[in-house]
């Protein structure tokens, strides 16, 4: 079964929507219903025009529901795509939490399974490889260092 395809725009929707902290049912439920006034108060970025995304969505076929209850990939995803996705799922900002040179981004510290939960979103498209080096530790605690593993993510074909 191959996983569900987003495009940048729905894709982003999807991870906004997340950060709410509401069940998954419940997101669903107030997208199809387009009432976001649950959702709004909560998610990162409340000025997303979530109206205009799910018209994106109909209009291109992407399915959103699934990619919700199911996960999803990036069809194609640019490198400001790819901060905003950091940013959305694991809370990780440029200049504060890792570097970019160019097209690529350095230190990014991660677990594990955020790793793998990573390239199963953008691993069409985007290398995610441990480093060789120790990042940079400002910020994070003994416990949250030890847990996590320096990350670069670079395009496979630049």
């Amino acid at each position: 079964m191959s996983r569900t395809q987003l495009s940048i725009p729905v894709g982003l929707l999807v991870e906004n929507v997340l950060t709410s902290g509401e069940s998954k049912e419940v997101i669903i439920e107030c997208l199809q219903r387009r009432d976001y006034s649950r959702l709004l108060p909560l998610v990162k970025e409340s000025a997303m025009d979530f109206d205009e995304r799910l018209q994106t969505a109909a209009d291109i076929g992407d399915d959103w529901e699934k990619a919700i209850l199911q996960g999803y990939e990036f069809k194609f995803l640019h490198i400001n795509g790819l901060k905003r996705l950091l940013d959305f799922r694991f809370d990780r900002k440029v200049d504060r939490d890792y570097v970019q040179d160019e097209l690529s981004l350095k230190h990014i510290r991660l677990t594990t399974q955020e790793i793998e939960l990573l390239q199963s979103l953008i691993g069409r498209q985007w290398l995610v490889q441990a480093e060789e080096t120790e990042a940079a530790e400002e910020g994070r605690t003994d416990s949250e260092l030890s847990s996590c593993i320096p990350v670069h993510i670079q395009l496979k074909f630049p």
